[in-house]
């Protein structure tokens, strides 16, 4: 039997398994799909945590994991990622603003280096370039998203060596040639004409998935530049280099990854209705059992299955059917405008302070089962800046919780 089964293998998840696996435990992750990380910038914004704890309600996912919690969890993340050779930088207490794709601005407090050392404010000499035949990232667009917040930079296209497929490109297939065999000093040949009087210069995040940090040092050093990366439209490399980091780390430390099947939570008969006895996977062979001593949801919310909503308002929690509450008016569910805020982006489980799914009363549903990351409500994650600091926070405080 597992000490851990954790359910759903998004940010939260693949952290909380890592987490259990570095303190000893033997853990089953089992996901019905991918997570998010593919389509996130793979970056860490903590919101206001480190600066104003006082603003947070009573229900706040950072209040109910603990304050305490927040810098021992970096500390591990740092840790953990760093075994692996990729190197976020930042501060709890610094934001930085970093460029998007769409020419807005990103606000995080962590960021893998090749990101990071595109933050502003800054008086250098910026250049903005995309990549022939990769249209999901438009160089005059970023450019002019800058320009309208103060900032100078000017746009250039460079070019990729002969030989690239008669298609469009996605981002991991420039990745995967450069990963193959990088071709350093004819790229830096081939771009150095077009970044003339230039100080910095920002690029879509191509520069390979598994050698980044090899070819992002090698093209600075072939170009006597300060190269820096810009997520792009999904699959984002940011996120897919995280999301690898984390999978390799968590196999390396023992734990067993069950991926594509549908969970179902079970219940031990002999304890009375007090503890969970694992999940019941659903695989096209049958159900499968996967019996565990303790239970950890990292299901995400609703846009990742973690809470549905029934036709009669009803929500409820995918794995246990926990109910969810909301109000019954389901037009209230919905902001005013496309982009929000919006009222169900607090909706989640409600846990007590070791993290466990509760009652209205406040009462454990179960024992040994633990909840964290986007499952949880309380908290408008997006607007708050605060999505993968409450993933980072609770996965660290449920597992804690849940090997004590």
């Amino acid at each position: 039997m597992n000490d851990l089964v954790i359910v759903g293998a998004g940010l939260s998840g693949l952290l909380a398994a890592n987490f259990a696996a570095r303190r000893g435990a033997s853990v089953t992750l089992v996901a019905q799909g991918r997570g998010g990380l593919s389509l996130s910038h793979g970056c860490l914004g903590l919101g206001s945590v480190a600066r104003n704890s006082a603003v947070f309600s009573e229900r706040h996912p950072y209040r109910q994991a603990g304050f305490d919690k927040v810098y021992p969890a970096i500390e591990e993340f740092h840790q953990l990622i760093a075994a692996d050779g990729l190197e976020f930088v930042g501060d709890p207490e610094t934001v930085l603003q970093l460029p998007t794709a769409s020419g807005a601005l990103l606000s995080v407090h962590f960021a893998p280096r090749s990101l990071a050392q595109g933050s502003l404010p800054s008086s250098d000499k910026i250049c903005i370039a995309g990549i022939e035949g990769f249209r999901d990232f438009d160089p005059g667009l970023v450019v002019h998203g800058l320009r309208r917040r103060g900032h100078q930079a000017e746009a250039s296209v460079l070019p990729l060596p002969a030989g690239r497929p008669g298609r469009d490109l996605y981002s991991t297939d420039i990745a995967s040639v450069f990963d193959h065999d990088w071709p350093g000093k004819e790229i830096a040949r081939l771009w150095a004409s077009r970044l003339t009087k230039v100080d910095r210069v920002g690029i879509p995040a191509v520069l390979g998935l598994a050698r980044s940090r090899e070819i992002i040092t090698s093209l600075q050093t072939e170009l006597g530049l300060q190269i820096f990366e810009i997520p792009t439209l999904p699959p984002s490399l940011p996120g897919l280099r995280l999301e690898r980091t984390l999978r390799r780390a968590a196999l390396a430390a023992g734990c067993r990854v069950l991926e594509g099947p549908m969970a179902t939570g079970r219940i031990d008969g002999t304890s009375g209705g007090a503890r969970a006895l694992g999940v019941s996977t659903w695989t096209p062979a049958g159900p499968r059992l996967v019996d565990a001593g303790t239970i950890v949801l990292a299901t995400g919310g609703a846009l990742n299955g973690g809470w549905r909503a029934t036709r009669t308002g009803r929500i409820h929690e995918s794995v246990f059917d926990f109910p969810v509450s909301a109000p019954e008016d389901r037009e209230t569910w919905i902001g005013e405008t496309l982009f929000g805020p919006h009222p169900y982006d607090r909706f989640g489980l409600a846990v007590n302070s070791r993290m466990q799914p509760c009652d209205s009363d406040g009462r454990p549903f179960f024992a040994n089962v633990f909840a964290c990351g986007g499952l949880l409500g309380g908290a408008d994650r997006r607007t708050e800046g605060s999505r993968e600091g409450i993933d980072l926070v609770t996965a660290y405080a449920a597992v804690e919780a849940a090997l004590s």
